[in-house]
Parts: structure tokens; C-alpha cells; sequence
């Protein structure tokens, strides 16, 4: 916008500066007023959709604390290991029942190594090398193949090689030794357990490898001696436990799914005097004191998204037809409404299951002014006496007779997902915003425009006058 500073009047004397800028203020005004008003309620509408969107999604993580992994299904594991460096871990998986086991280590699964020695000074060739490792089995049933490429230059070393077999994901390792008959490649093959199987080829540019390079052919495949042509090999082999008297075996030191339990072997067991190694006990019971505080979560949570909606739905009030804007961000939004409508209906509308349990009677209470809360004890009582009947009310998965958060939980997945009710409303919010603020720039165009004519036609006013003074003066100094 041109400057106010200019000589506007400055012929005749006249303070056309002060009527010029009355002149655009006022324009200003009339043409900006409904823009600023509707620019800034879409502001406040985008900061009030933001607040809601973050309320559900800390309620939607307190439903799924219960709801997903079987969350109510929580086991407490007590042992009677050392609490510093045990022999093994445990953690529970969903299937996992009440229990005690006695488990003692007697291996620990180590990694296949191989290695060779090469005289001080010796370079390979040019060529690839490739690493084949055992495939990957997908839980769709599909395999994944495990192969590292790696690119051999004719000047590379001992210590070259060795960097560029470090340069892969699938945990192959390689270090070098220096001893007396030269320089000792040592690779780990990242595979543990008595059948583990690696597989190296080294394929030369010119198409056969010689020296060096032919040496660096190596596989492991069916093979339980301690050699593989000319390189080393330390077995992996399994780990062993003993789970109340039965053994078993695994390849790595995770044992999975052993009754409903993954166990960690950390390092074997003590021995008693005869040799035999000494069992620890471990007992899995229901974690009661655990799923009433994700209980709790969820009442607070739900607790606090419905305040945050009031507040956020709270009507504005108006003097003499103005708005005051001191309602909340969202003031008489139908969609708020809607929502808050949808989730009290899930909750007061629960019906009593073929035990004959509700939400409230085990121990959710609901108030008139619609704050929920929790008696802790009645909720133990239930969770103890009755567990798969009070899961089934509150978490179940059934179309037909979904649990109660399962139901709220896919209401809230409809508003906050990518792509859901709240990023719409956001996006379409975000596109009103962009066609004030060019409304805006538009109008500011204008008002330079709208100035710059007004200081024309004042210029020529000015000019006018100043001629009429000047021909008075000169008339009056005539008469004098």
C-alpha cells in the first residue's frame, strides 16, 4: 500500500492527508468486516476440531489398552530367580492360564562361526560374492529369501573384505585376527542352533576364481564336522530346558508359545552336587490389580472426553445481537453433538448377558450429570468370580453382541482415522481458511487501488485551490 507520507494538500494548505486515510479506513472496514469475522470462527473451529481429535485419541488408547492383545486377559509372572542376572525371563502371551512351572537351563544357543587363515599380504579379485542365508518363513505362509551381495575389487584385502561383509541386515558379522601365519577371517554367521546352514560363492568377473578368491567358496550345509574345505567351524547348537521334567529344544534362546509363556534363556542353570542342574519356579497368575487400572484409565479417559466436549459444544452468548464468542470452540456444532449422543448411548443402553452381568453390576456407575466412575472392589470381585463374562461385556468381538469399548472403540476410529470425519472437517476447514486469506490479499489490492484514486483526484483538488489562493492573493494584493 502507498505510503501515507506524501504531499497530499500540501499547495493548498488543505489536510487532504487526514481525509484520505479517514477515506481508506473506512473502506477498509466495510470491506474486510465479514471476512475477518468468518476467518477468524474458521480458526477457532480448526483449534476446536484439533482439541477434539486429541481428546478421542487418548481415549481410544485406553479402549485398546483393554481391548487389543487380550488386554484384560493381563498374567503377573513371580520367580524365584536372582533378580539380578537370572538364568531366564518369562512373558505372557494372550492364551496364557494360571500356573506353575519348574524350568532349569541346561544349554544356551550359540551362533555358527567360521574361519580361515590367509597369508599376510593377500588380495582377491574382482567378482561377487554372495552370502545365502536359510529363507524366511512369512506368517502368510510365503518365504522371503535372505541373500547379501557384496561387490569384491581386485585390490581388496583381508581388512577390505571384511568391512564390506559388515555392510548387511541380516546380522552376518566378520572380524579379522592378526596371527604368525597371517590374517584370520572370522565370520559369524548370525545363525544359531545345530542346524544352522551358510552358504558362500564367490563368482569371478573374468568367470573362474583362482587363489584367494577360490578359497572364499564355503558352505555348511549338512555338514556336523568341525571343517568346510579349508575354513573352520564352531557347531552352533540348540538351547535346552527342562520344563517340569519334559525337555525341549530351540534354535535360538527364545522358546515361544510354551503354554500360553515365551521364555528368554539368559544363561544355564546352577548344578547340585550330583550335576543335575537346579530348577527354578515360576508361577502365572492373574494380574487383578493390573486390568483395574487400565479399568480406571478408561473411566478417567471417558470421563475427561466428555467434559471436553461440553466445554468445546458450550453455546456462545450475544449483546444487542453481537456475538461475545465465549462459548466454546465448537459452540452448537451438530457434529459434537452427534458424537457425544452416539457414545452415552453405547454406554446406557448395555443390556445384562445370558450370566446376567452388566457394566453396572460389576461396578461401573454412571451419574445424572454423566460422570463415570468405578467400585475398584465390586470390578475385582467380578473380573475374579466371573472373568470371561465380564470380558465378553466389556471387550468382546462378536458382530452380533460386541462389548461395550469394541463398540465405542469403532465409533472413535470413524472420527479419527486418515481419512475419517475429523480430517475432513479439518481439510475443509483448512480450504476456507486459504479463500479468506486470498479474499483478503484481494482486498488489500483493492485498497491500494481504491488510495492511489483518491490521491489523484486530491492531487487535482489541491491543485485547484492552490490556483484560487494564488489569483486571490494576487487580486487582493491588486485592491491593496
Amino acid at each position: 500500500m502507498p505510503s501515507n507520507i506524501t504531499s497530499a494538500g500540501s499547495a493548498s494548505g488543505m489536510d487532504f492527508e487526514s481525509i484520505i486515510a479517514a477515506s481508506v479506513a473506512a473502506k477498509k472496514n466495510q470491506i474486510n468486516k465479514n471476512v475477518i469475522y468468518r476467518k477468524e470462527e474458521t480458526n477457532i473451529a480448526i483449534s476446536g476440531v484439533g482439541k477434539l481429535k486429541s481428546a478421542l485419541t487418548d481415549f481410544q488408547k485406553a479402549l485398546k489398552a483393554l481391548t487389543e492383545d487380550n488386554g484384560f486377559n493381563t498374567r503377573k509372572v513371580t520367580t524365584n530367580q536372582p533378580t539380578e542376572n537370572p538364568f531366564f525371563t518369562v512373558s505372557t502371551k494372550d492364551d496364557a492360564a494360571d500356573g506353575s512351572y519348574d524350568i532349569a537351563v541346561k544349554q544356551t544357543a550359540s551362533n555358527e562361526k567360521i574361519s580361515q587363515t590367509f597369508k599376510d599380504g593377500t588380495k582377491f579379485e574382482e567378482g561377487t560374492l554372495t552370502i545365502t542365508l536359510p529363507d524366511i518363513k512369512n506368517d502368510d505362509g510365503t518365504t522371503k529369501k535372505r541373500e547379501i551381495k557384496i561387490q569384491v575389487a581386485a585390490d581388496d584385502t583381508v581388512a577390505s573384505l571384511r568391512k564390506k561383509i559388515n555392510d548387511n541386515d541380516f546380522g552376518v558379522t566378520a572380524t579379522t585376527v592378526s596371527t604368525k601365519d597371517g590374517d584370520k577371517l572370522v565370520i559369524d554367521t548370525g545363525l544359531s542352533g545345530k542346524d544352522a546352514e551358510f552358504e558362500m560363492k564367490f563368482d569371478a568377473k573374468d568367470g573362474k576364481a583362482d587363489g584367494a578368491a577360490a578359497e572364499l567358496n564355503v558352505s555348511t550345509k549338512n555338514n556336523s564336522t568341525n571343517k568346510a574345505g579349508k575354513w573352520d567351524v564352531v557347531q552352533g547348537r540348540d538351547a535346552i530346558i527342562d520344563l517340569d521334567g519334559q525337555e525341549l529344544t530351540s534354535s535360538t534362546n527364545e522358546f515361544k508359545n510354551v503354554s500360553g509363556l515365551t521364555i528368554n534363556v539368559q544363561r544355564e542353570s546352577e548344578k547340585d552336587d550330583k550335576g543335575g542342574y537346579i530348577s527354578n519356579n515360576v508361577t502365572v497368575s492373574a494380574d487383578i490389580d493390573k486390568v483395574t487400572e487400565k479399568m480406571n484409565g478408561f473411566v478417567n479417559a471417558y470421563n475427561t472426553l466428555i467434559s471436553t466436549m461440553d466445554t468445546l459444544y458450550e453455546h456462545n452468548t450475544y449483546t444487542d445481537g453481537q456475538n461475545n464468542y465465549d462459548g466454546g470452540e465448537l459452540a452448537g456444532d451438530s457434529m459434537l453433538r452427534g458424537l457425544k449422543t452416539q457414545v452415552q448411548n453405547i454406554m446406557t443402553k448395555v443390556k445384562g448377558n445370558s450370566s446376567g452381568l452388566d457394566i453396572y453390576s460389576v461396578g461401573i456407575k454412571i451419574d445424572k450429570d454423566g460422570t463415570m466412575s468405578l467400585d475398584s472392589t465390586k470390578f475385582k470381585e467380578g473380573i475374579k468370580d466371573n472373568f470371561n463374562a465380564v470380558v465378553n461385556i466389556f471387550a468382546s468381538k462378536d458382530d452380533k453382541n460386541p462389548g461395550v469399548m469394541t463398540e465405542l472403540n469403532k465409533i472413535v476410529d470413524d472420527y479419527t482415522k486418515s481419512n475419517g470425519l475429523l480430517s475432513n472437517r479439518e481439510e475443509s476447514l483448512n480450504m476456507k481458511l486459504k479463500d479468506y486469506q486470498k479474499e483478503e490479499a484481494e482486498n488489500a489490492t483493492y485498497l491500494e487501488e481504491y488510495e492511489a484514486n483518491l490521491r489523484q483526484r486530491y492531487a487535482r483538488l489541491d491543485t485547484t485551490i492552490a490556483g484560487y489562493n494564488t489569483s486571490l492573493n494576487y487580486l487582493m494584493s491588486a485592491l491593496g
